[in-house]
């Protein structure tokens, strides 16, 4: 977390201006233990209406909150930049989102690293006008479908008619070159990335309800957003991600083939044996 940075004695032209000791940061340590992207956090939650949107949730008269002052935000999310991190911003409403950005933008202006990888985790509500520059400055969106599997109902309720199939998106985010990632951000909701993977494709909460249908990908899109795209967004793809010759075996075995069965089933199928590192955990799950 971004709290844990404090100023550092480097010399001013180093441009450093704040730092973990030993200058440890991003990729530090090896395959089993490393250090990876540095959290920070802009905004709330939605299911607490905290999550900081540009105009007011439905039915509601305030627009959520920001973590901090916007300048003080930015400044943290540029010095982390500047230190050399790779950064993890959490920004869930759209008014979050465009702080990020512009503090991102300002931090490659200031110090350019095209492989940085940043990333916004949860992107929860991104307006069109804010999807250029996400593919612009390079940033991945590191999504939790399953959010709106299990609380998609309240959700949309909240965000409104127009807002609603901004949530979560996925074509949209893929259509600009945005790297689409999936994540479950477990304990809020279950870690199925076989639920989440189904609600990529269909965009069906639990109720059945369809939040945003446009926003819907291809059954190997979300596949890819789960396996590759998770592997590049946290530098492992020279050694995750996919069942390549080189790479660890990292595997799981499925009773299933996702691409035969019904969507609808895609969840329920059961996870027959894990590998890490090509030996078999004994961990199942359905």
């Amino acid at each position: 977390s971004a709290d844990r940075l404090r100023p550092v004695g480097a010399h001013e032209a180093d441009g450093i201006p704040r730092a973990l000791d030993l200058g440890l940061r991003t990729g530090f340590g090896d395959d089993r233990l490393s250090v990876g992207a540095l959290k920070i956090y802009t905004d709330g939650g939605m299911m607490a209406r905290t999550a900081a949107l540009s105009s007011p949730y439905e039915g509601l008269d305030h627009t959520g909150e920001l973590q901090d002052d916007p300048q003080a935000l930015a400044d943290t999310i540029v010095d982390g930049h500047l230190a050399g991190w790779q950064l993890a911003v959490h920004a869930i409403g759209d008014r979050a989102a465009d702080v990020a950005l512009d503090a991102l933008e300002r931090a490659q202006r200031l110090r350019p690293r095209p492989d940085a990888r940043h990333r916004i985790e949860h992107a929860g509500l991104i307006r069109p006008d804010q999807l250029p520059r996400l593919a612009r400055l390079g940033i991945s969106a590191v999504v939790q479908p399953n959010f709106l599997r299990y609380f998609g109902d309240d959700y949309a309720a909240i965000m409104g008619e127009e807002r609603a199939p901004w949530l979560y998106r996925g074509r949209a985010f893929l259509d600009h070159g945005i790297p689409l990632v999936g994540s479950s951000d477990r304990p809020v909701t279950d870690g199925s990335p076989l639920r989440a993977i189904q609600f990529m494709v269909e965009r069906t909460t639990e109720s059945g309800q369809v939040i945003g249908p446009d926003e819907g990908i291809t059954l190997d899109e979300a596949l890819r957003a789960y396996t590759v795209a998770g592997a590049v967004a946290c530098h492992w793809e020279d050694s995750l991600g996919s069942l390549t010759p080189g790479k660890l075996a990292d595997l799981v075995v499925l009773g299933d083939d996702p691409r035969r069965v019904d969507t609808s089933r895609i969840g329920d199928i059961e996870v027959v044996a894990t590998y890490v590192d090509g030996r078999e955990t004994g961990i199942r799950a359905g």
